[in-house]
């Protein structure tokens, strides 16, 4: 039996959980259903980077110190009884929807967090941890329809159990629930789950799994490791090496005392817990981190404020975070977009040669984008990914930077993207952040994992 709209899958299930192909329009189904319907909560990707872009000075400070009192936190956005998004140079006219805070104690053991995460300023969260908060705040708004669009995206392991667990006690409230997933063996218990393809849903023919798995209390990384996956040949000179780093904002410990160095040749993935540092540690890799200054590290066999030219460095680095796929705001087509990789700007200012404009054209269709002028803001969420991915690679770059890659993307275009970096793989050093455990092409010849050590902000 099949449905065509969310209307009428409500009218007959109270709850449901829905998977599709990439490009279907699932998100968008859920926004406009938000739109067009009073009382609904919606928690979404594009959520969590609204807050990120509004409190982008903050985020900025964070690089440099977390205690700035001004800067907002937790318990104002679960709690104040008229949330803003505002900056001295950002200012949203409708406030959040208001919260009960009657409901917090609930929201919070929903949510697995500690009542102490209240005193915590936002900008201190990883993103997975601000999704938690957000799941937290979007139960105290009491909807009548709560709807998830991608909750396991960029969270790790431990949690997206947590996560799980949590959405099976708000399907036993009194409330009209919709998730939508990216990934089949993401699917829940008890819910009855729909495939969304071609503007209407039909019931999903496989087997739920029939109970969550059990929780493992796995015992905390106390210290950086590292592991090698297979010998590699050939290797070069040491493009990243780390003596004993550092960064600390205040007393919250982000990266400590971690010795490490990256070779010509090999292809390193990095994991651990949200809040671990990754993406500080990325950020210290291609020079955006103002403490690389006083740190022991050398990029590229030179030293920051001893002969290393920061842009000079940027050039060599092809990148990509989920972030990235948000924020991109260029308007232009898929080719024009692949384009901007042979430059270090994210926009088109130089014209392509004959021969980029044949290399983008070739790369697109053999990722089965037919249509090479097709605007990049018209593609799915997953896709955008993929196209800013080609397009950090297309050079290809002396170093190839990628921060959780293969978020929100199903077992196709995962494909896809390992065939591409098994192929580039001969030239250019791979450094690949994922939570998700054996998830990588086969050229990856190491694994550094990292643990989590603030407990300021450890929910």
């Amino acid at each position: 039996m099949s449905y065509k709209t969310l209307e009428s899958l409500f009218e007959k299930y109270s709850r449901i959980q829905m998977i599709g192909p990439v490009g279907s329009g699932k998100s968008r189904l859920l926004r406009e259903f938000a739109e067009n319907h009073p009382n609904v909560a919606l928690s979404s990707t594009e959520l969590q980077r609204r807050i990120q872009r509004a409190l982008a000075p903050f985020w900025q400070k964070r690089f440099i110190s977390l205690r700035d009192e001004d800067a907002p936190r937790v318990r104002d956005l679960l709690l104040k009884p008229k949330f803003f998004l505002h900056t001295e140079h950002y200012v949203e006219d409708n406030p959040f929807p208001p919260t009960n805070p009657g409901k917090l104690d609930e929201a919070l053991a929903m949510a697995n967090l500690p009542e102490s995460v209240l005193k915590v300023k936002l900008l201190s969260l990883s993103n997975g941890e601000l999704r938690r908060i957000l799941l937290a705040r979007l139960w105290m708004e009491s909807p009548d329809y709560i709807l998830l669009d991608d909750p396991y995206g960029g969270l790790d392991p431990e949690y997206r159990n947590h996560l799980a667990r949590g959405i099976l006690k708000m399907a036993e409230k009194e409330v009209q629930l919709a998730v939508s997933l990216q990934r089949k063996e993401e699917l829940l218990p008890l819910i009855p789950a729909f495939v969304y393809e071609n503007g209407e849903f039909r019931e999903f023919e496989g087997k739920l799994p029939e109970a969550l798995p059990p929780e493992e209390k796995k015992p905390f990384l106390t210290h950086y490791e590292t592991q090698v996956l297979h010998a590699q040949e050939n290797v070069g000179e040491t493009l990243f090496d780390l003596q004993q780093v550092n960064v600390h904002y205040g007393s919250t410990k982000i990266i400590n005392n971690l010795t490490w160095q990256v070779k010509k040749g090999e292809h390193w993935v990095v994991m651990g817990p949200n809040g671990a540092g990754k993406s500080t540690l990325l950020a210290l890799l291609s020079a955006d981190h103002p403490q690389i200054y006083s740190n022991d590290i050398t990029l590229f066999g030179k030293k920051p404020g001893h002969g290393l030219n920061v842009w000079e460095h940027k050039a060599q680095i092809g990148f990509f975070s989920p972030e990235l796929a948000t924020q991109y705001r260029e308007k232009l087509n898929l080719e024009e977009v692949l384009c901007t990789g042979f430059t270090t700007g994210l926009g088109l200012f130089v014209p392509p040669s004959w021969e980029e404009r044949a290399k983008a054209i070739s790369w697109l269709k053999e990722f089965g984008f037919a249509d090479v002028f097709r605007p990049f803001q018209d593609l799915s969420a997953t896709e955008r990914r993929l196209i800013l991915i080609a397009r950090a690679a297309i050079r290809p770059p002396k170093v190839l930077i990628l921060d959780e890659p293969t978020q929100g993307m199903d077992v196709g275009f995962r494909e896809k993207l390992f065939d591409l970096l098994q192929f580039l793989s001969k030239e250019t050093t791979i450094i690949f952040v994922t939570h998700y455990e054996e998830e990588w092409p086969p050229c990856m010849t190491h694994i550094l994992r990292m643990p989590k050590f603030s407990m300021e902000n450890a929910l």
